[in-house]
């Protein structure tokens, strides 16, 4: 018997905070466009320091406004690779038990990670990912070694490392067995 625990679908929540460098930027320009209108009486060294923020928020605005179009794009277009993949099935699956189990501490500064047949996986509710990113101790549903699991992922690749990223897990049989020992 299997019992789906999670199936890939599209994280909303990457989309939202996407926007935070949207709105940081669009606050620095409208700024700037303010300073601009304003005319500068003061010569000396107000008037610089003025005339510094004027520019610099026109910098950083822009800036911003271009990482939220990269972010926001970059998530769109992976979810979409991944729902092509999902659709032809090219995907890899792996069965078997969790090992070398390590849970993510409830506050963060670390990742949760286990390993399936040799098959290592990482991920953590801190990293803005498509796919599975919830620990044990944010409600996951990988919790110990010994889960008996279906797992299907995509291997993805950043900056030449590969990151396994779960978009399916089944749990195989009744009860999960908590052996410590695996």
């Amino acid at each position: 018997m299997e019992t789906v625990l999670y199936e890939y679908t599209f994280n909303f929540a990457n989309i939202l905070l996407c926007f935070i460098p949207l709105v940081i930027g669009v606050v620095f320009l409208a700024n700037s466009i303010k300073q601009v209108r304003k005319k500068v009486k003061n010569k000396g060294w107000n008037g610089l320091v003025d005339l510094f923020f004027k520019y610099a928020g026109f910098v950083v605005g822009t800036l911003c406004i271009f990482l939220f179009l990269t972010i926001f794009v970059g998530v769109l277009i992976e979810h979409k690779d991944f729902v092509e993949l999902i659709d032809n099935n090219e995907v890899c699956v792996i069965e078997g038990y969790v090992e070398e189990y390590h849970p993510m501490p409830y506050e963060g500064h670390d990742t949760e990670h286990f390993e399936i047949g040799g098959v290592y996986f990482e991920y953590s509710d801190y990293i803005m990912v498509n796919g599975y990113n919830i620990s044990a101790s944010h409600g996951g549903v990988v919790t110990h070694n010994g889960q008996h699991l279906r797992i299907k992922y995509i291997q993805n690749e950043y900056d030449g490392v590969i990151n396994n990223v779960i978009i399916y897990i089944a749990q195989i049989g009744n009860e999960s067995v908590n052996n410590e020992s695996l």
